[in-house]
């Protein structure tokens, strides 16, 4: 008795197509099993790296959307499924984003690389270009500072990591500077005295290092001198104004005047 012609055909198709469909099924198990373990070892790395927890859910996200798409890339090609048009199509969308995203890419990649060098880390003073501030925030496209004045600046991080970054960490040991013009015919041994007797009244400063009294310039009729006092990060404001009040004090006690301006 012949077999129905249906029968024929599913099994003309099984021996066709079968090997396939297993081959693709398990391609697609084991491909999952392989994310999840690679999306784990890369959960561990950005934890080692200790990069914000906020963005580390964002980078697993990514990392496993693109290897899923791969792998159904993959999948439909055992298939016999022609993806050379989804390929095109999906790149001339990510062309077509890229363009239109290009600066907030920009800004994204340079988040990235500051999250994971960190340059700086939040709570550290930091001078970019002519903006200086504490740390306040690192965004994944913005770096957020407040400034003594308490102003919120927030610079592109595209811009933080085209040139170059003062850092003021909390904790290292940095010497904070102020100028004065005095008059040429002042005294030096009077200037040293009243600069270190300043310095000595800095309540934050650290004790082991040496006091900077030097004359830095020469202007005309007048000349500057530099003060300078060792402190920490964290009391680099408060030691930078009260060297300019316990040095006017010291200059008015030992009669040394400051040079007329040039206007």
């Amino acid at each position: 008795m012949d077999e129905p012609q249906y029968i024929t055909y599913l099994r003309d198709l099984a021996w066709n197509y079968g090997p396939n469909i297993i081959i693709a099924i398990l391609l697609f198990v084991g491909g999952l099993w392989l994310i999840n373990r690679i999306s784990r070892v890369f959960a561990r790395f950005l934890t080692m790296r200790k990069i914000d927890p906020s963005l580390q859910s964002f980078f697993i996200s990514a990392a496993d959307v693109v290897m899923k798409v791969v792998l159904m890339l993959v999948v439909a090609g055992r298939l016999g499924i022609e993806t050379t048009s989804f390929i095109a199509v999906f790149s001339a969308v990510a062309f077509a984003v890229g363009l239109a995203l290009q600066g907030s890419l920009g800004n994204f990649a340079s988040g990235v690389l500051i999250l994971l060098f960190r340059p700086y880390k939040s709570g550290d003073i930091v001078t970019v270009g002519d903006k200086m501030g504490v740390v306040a925030e690192i965004q994944i496209f913005n770096t957020v500072l407040i400034t003594p004045q308490g102003k919120r600046l927030i610079i592109p991080n595209s811009k933080v990591t085209e040139g170059a970054i003062e850092n003021m960490q909390m904790d290292a040991e940095i010497r904070a500077d102020i100028k004065a013009k005095v008059k040429d015919s002042t005294s030096l041994d009077a200037l040293r005295i009243a600069g270190k007797n300043a310095i000595v009244q800095c309540p934050h400063r650290v004790k082991e290092k040496e006091l900077f009294v030097e004359i830095s310039h020469f202007i005309d009729d007048s000349m500057e001198v530099t003060v300078g006092c060792w402190t920490t990060g964290a009391h680099f404001w408060a030691t930078y104004y009260a060297l300019h009040e316990y040095f006017k004090h010291e200059m008015d006690k030992a009669g040394i005047e400051l040079a007329p301006s040039a206007n």
